[in-house]
């Protein structure tokens, strides 16, 4: 949890909503059986005018559970660290601030409230709107979770449940939804893109709210509406955005990594966050986004009518994933998941170990998400292959290929890529003033060619340009029918040097 230096609490609009300091309860781990909402509301009863929070603790002790099998498989046996959070210890609107530490190998010890010090600093709720504070999911307490494959089965059988979609997408669905309960042990968290019917859209957008640490709901997205969000509170965005514009794709796409800073309200803050996005019917590639996941709902209308989860199901799978964290945040944060080789993309690469440094205590889950990553990463690379940006420097490529040819219009390129798009069984045309905007953006800038219209001149800088471009978009093959060219050789063998 980020560890805000200025003080932090819930607006409230009457003084019986106004948060008090109030003991963390933390139900029995061991046995799987929380205390009911009576002995919740007792033990939070324990109000204090001070800042000094009484603990609460919690015995994991196997002498006194037959679970001990539980225990040995999922508790630390060194070196744990405290985990800051914030939970809802009842049924209220309050929301506290819980700072969870394992004494030894048999008990947590939870403390909380509305502030709390820790390592000589103090951490508060932060401030947000009171219908933030009061939509805001959250766990309630602490509770058992079987395994790793335990809680990932259980997530995707929750989804099967209530959308229509493959297992493979339930399973990298699940995968994903264990990540966001990391950010801060995580060095990125992909955003997941949603296509399909609305309907379906937003079932599964509330599905996954049940699962995901910190689910908000949001509407609309824009640079104002997240701003609006507290920076420190590390959400999980939901949103329904079917208008999503270039510039708002490409501050998302910055935004799943810590460090970039976007000007808010009053000052620069972080929108660093997992982020999960509806887009419409279907997915445009003029606003893909590099570290994303693209995941396809079917179903029609009537699918929306189907329950959703249940409160009672939503707060078991939030207690236990919050056990999850805690026990498993030093091992995420140390994780050294990689992907073997060279098998997929950069960014689909980054992907495979975040999602695999999330479940850490099971290998063949671990590597099961380089085999759900792989016919991803395979479709992925076909459409970045046939993208307009693949099309025109094919076209710009084949030119550069024709020995006599010194300067290159832009209605020549055109031509040539529709020509490609004809070869290939498509129907797409593409126009002189669309493959202009492309090159700039490729960074290859025209200039006027005389009299006749702008223009590439093919000199060696621009064609190692154009070759290099080609080769980071996958454009350049190896096969026995491309030309026999310097440009392409170098980049072959700088492939090959790489792969070994």
């Amino acid at each position: 949890m980020q560890e805000p230096t200025d003080r932090l609490t819930t607006q409230s609009t009457s003084a019986d909503e106004a948060q008090t300091d109030q003991s963390v309860v933390i139900p029995q781990v061991a046995d799987g059986e929380p205390r009911g909402n009576a002995e919740l509301q007792n033990a939070a009863t324990d109000k204090t005018e001070t800042t000094s929070i009484p603990p609460v603790e919690d015995s994991l002790s196997n002498e006194e559970d037959p679970k001990s099998g539980w225990l040995a498989s999922n508790l630390p046996a060194a070196g744990f660290t405290p985990v800051l959070d914030l939970i809802r210890p009842s049924s209220g609107r309050q929301i506290n601030v819980a700072l969870f530490t394992l004494r030894d190998s048999k008990k947590f010890h939870g403390l909380g409230g509305t502030e709390i010090q820790h390592n000589g600093r103090w951490h508060y709720v932060p401030q947000m709107s009171l219908a933030l504070s009061q939509s805001l999911i959250l766990p309630t307490s602490v509770q058992e979770f079987e395994s790793d494959r335990d809680l990932i089965d259980s997530i995707v059988a929750l989804l099967r449940k209530h959308v229509m979609l493959p297992n493979k997408q339930c399973l990298l669905l699940a995968h994903w939804s264990i990540a966001t309960w990391f950010p801060d042990f995580l060095p990125f968290i992909p955003s997941v893109v949603i296509t399909g019917p609305a309907p379906a859209a937003d079932m599964l957008l509330r599905t996954l709210a049940a699962v995901c640490r910190r689910p908000v709901l949001l509407a609309d997205a824009s640079p104002a509406v997240l701003s609006a969000l507290p920076a420190e509170l590390m959400p999980t965005l939901l949103m329904r955005k079917p208008q999503l514009n270039k510039r708002m794709a490409a501050l998302l796409d910055a935004s799943s990594q810590p460090g970039y800073l976007v000007r808010g309200n009053k000052d620069f803050q972080q929108f660093y966050c997992a982020k999960c996005m509806y887009i419409g019917e279907a997915a445009n590639s003029q606003l893909s986004m590099p570290n994303s996941i693209h995941i396809h709902v079917g179903g029609n209308s009537r699918r929306s009518l189907f329950p959703l989860p249940t409160n009672d199901v939503i707060q078991d799978f939030q207690n236990r994933l919050l056990c999850y964290r805690i026990l498993r945040h030093d091992d995420v944060a140390a994780s050294k998941f990689r992907v073997p080789g060279f098998q997929f993309r950069p960014e689909v690469a980054a992907m495979a170990q975040v999602l695999g440094a999330s479940i850490v205590k099971d290998l063949e889950l671990q590597h099961g998400v380089i085999e759900l990553l792989k016919e991803w990463d395979e479709q992925s690379r076909v459409d970045r292959a046939s993208g307009q940006d693949a099309m025109v420097l094919k076209a710009v490529l084949w030119h550069c290929h024709q020995s006599d040819q010194q300067q290159l219009f832009v209605r020549e390129i055109a031509a040539t890529a529709n020509r490609i798009y004809g070869d290939e069984g498509e129907s797409l045309k593409i126009t002189n003033e669309t493959v202009g905007h492309l090159l700039t953006n490729l960074g290859l800038y025209t200039r006027r060619l005389g009299n006749a219209g702008r223009g590439l001149v093919l000199d060696k800088a621009t064609q190692a340009r154009v070759h290099e471009l080609s080769y980071a978009n996958e454009v350049i093959t190896d096969s026995p029918e491309s030309p026999a060219c310097g440009h392409c050789y170098k980049m072959q063998v700088q492939e090959t040097q790489e792969v070994v």
